[in-house]
């Protein structure tokens, strides 16, 4: 019995560079979609703030109570406005040869690679705030989860359905390549 196996090593300058990738902004409309979606969290939480103070009554509803607790609420709002507005232009995506990439992140940024034979299925989401701005979100599956490994937002619905069919057609490609 010979022994074929072979582990050579390879020099991290002949590696392809993912910068070389060509990245897509997603759509514009989903910074309004986070915009509003954060701004109904932050106004929901107020009213909640604003009903606790003012009929409690172990809580007297104090000029300085009330500008401190909305005041507060009102700051963390503003700070989620610039951080999404600075976040945005991070979200990208690219689709290479053997798998999809997108990137995020402002303090943190974060890049994810799937490779096409790794994903299982693939699905659009759409949510109500979404549904209005007419855009989708594409989910994709790998194997051994529930949740989805990667979400590219964002997207208009004939983009995310060629994406969505262009994912699936490589991972059925790929899988009858490795029979």
């Amino acid at each position: 019995m010979t022994d074929d196996f072979q582990n050579l090593s390879i020099q991290p300058s002949d590696l392809p560079q993912v910068k070389s990738a060509e990245f897509h902004q997603i759509e514009r409309g989903y910074l309004k979609v986070t915009l509003l979606s954060s701004g109904a969290f932050f106004l929901v939480l107020m009213i909640a703030a604003f009903c606790i103070i003012f009929f409690s009554d172990e809580i007297m509803g104090t000029t300085m109570e009330f500008g401190i607790t909305l005041g507060s609420i009102g700051f963390l709002w503003l700070l989620n406005i610039i951080v999404s507005l600075k976040a945005f232009p991070k979200k990208k995506y690219a689709l290479r040869e053997r798998d999809i990439l997108f990137t995020k992140g402002l303090l943190w940024s974060v890049r994810t690679s799937i490779p096409f034979n790794r994903i299982q299925h693939a699905e659009l989401k759409q949510g109500p705030i979404e549904r209005i701005f007419k855009l989708h979100s594409l989910k994709i599956f790998t194997a051994g989860g529930q949740s989805s490994d990667l979400v590219i937002p964002g997207l208009p619905e004939d983009t995310a359905t060629r994406l969505k069919e262009f994912v699936l057609g490589k991972t059925a490609l790929d899988g009858s390549d490795s029979e």
